[in-house]
């Protein structure tokens, strides 16, 4: 399986930027839960439950939460994170390997960060397209559904379809991949959490030229 980095560099993917503008999700869909990651969000400047992505974006994510049965809340973790965001995401990763091992060159530490996390040196980085968003299904009480493994970890079991996961994970996972499949966004198959419209693994997944670069 591809790491980001690797699909970027296999497909060298075409950007056709259709000046599509941001808006506040919120605006979309009062349903949708946003939790946004600290660093994209103090970046940008928002408010505690604001998320501003793409105007495509924002309508298929709506039909994504009304496609799910009732009781149940679209959770958004992370959408649109400026490169400045993103170069610090991806120095904390890189620094924290270092610091757990500590005999890694330079090198083995890049190689291993750019597994997780988007390299902004050598790609467009997709969260920073604004048609890109980590998200998980919660309750309407607020408890989120088990998906086998947390956002944001790492290994096999972060994987989409990865075999280690109890059924009823799977069946959660499923629901996921069923709303947002069906809304028109593609997944990056080693992250069951990270769904994209517009940008450009949208645009492999699908055979498409992408039309959302970066901001």
């Amino acid at each position: 399986m591809p790491t980001i980095v690797e699909l970027w560099e296999s497909h060298k993917p075409i950007i056709a930027e259709c000046g599509e503008p941001m808006v506040n999700l919120g605006d979309y869909d009062a349903e949708i839960v946003v939790r946004m990651e600290e660093t994209s969000r103090l970046a940008q400047g928002l408010a505690p439950g604001e998320c501003r992505l793409r105007k495509g974006a924002a309508e298929r994510l709506h039909l994504a939460q009304q496609s799910l049965p009732k009781g149940y809340r679209l959770k958004i973790l992370d959408g649109y994170r400026p490169l400045s965001a993103q170069k610090a995401i991806y120095s904390q990763y890189f620094n924290e390997f270092k610091k757990a091992h500590p005999g890694a060159t330079d090198r083995e530490a890049e190689d291993e960060t750019d597994k997780w996390v988007a390299n902004p040196e050598k790609m467009v980085p997709p969260h920073s397209t604004g048609g890109v968003l980590d998200l998980t299904i919660q309750y309407a009480e607020g408890n989120e559904l088990d998906m086998g493994s947390g956002i944001n970890t790492t290994g096999q079991s972060s994987h989409t379809d990865a075999g280690e996961i109890g059924p009823r994970q799977r069946e959660n996972r499923n629901l996921l991949i069923s709303a947002m499949t069906g809304a028109g966004f593609a997944n990056y198959e080693m992250e069951w959490w990270h769904w994209s419209y517009g940008d450009w693994v949208w645009g492999i997944k699908y055979g498409k030229t992408s039309f959302y670069g970066p901001l």
